[in-house]
């Protein structure tokens, strides 16, 4: 357990850089360019890209929510 909590570190403080890297290219393309088409397909990229993670834990949560009640209804009928 210590060991993959450990490699699972490591891999975040070495990918921080990367994206730290790629943040700074993404600022320095909008500030270079005038078409504002290409700005608001970055901007919504980034929307995607921040939504999508909260979407699938919303729907693994609703998915374990509804399985718990389901199974919580066969074991106790008189609750519902």
């Amino acid at each position: 357990m210590k060991r993959i909590l450990a490699q699972t570190l490591l891999a975040l403080i070495v990918t921080a850089a990367t994206a730290a890297a790629q943040c700074a290219m993404c600022k320095s393309a909008v500030e270079t360019t005038d078409n504002a088409g290409f700005v608001t397909a970055l901007r919504d990229g980034i929307y995607m890209m921040l939504v999508t993670p909260y979407l699938i834990a919303a729907t693994i949560a609703v998915a374990v929510y509804l399985r718990w009640r389901k199974r919580r209804n066969a074991m106790y009928p008189r609750l519902n």
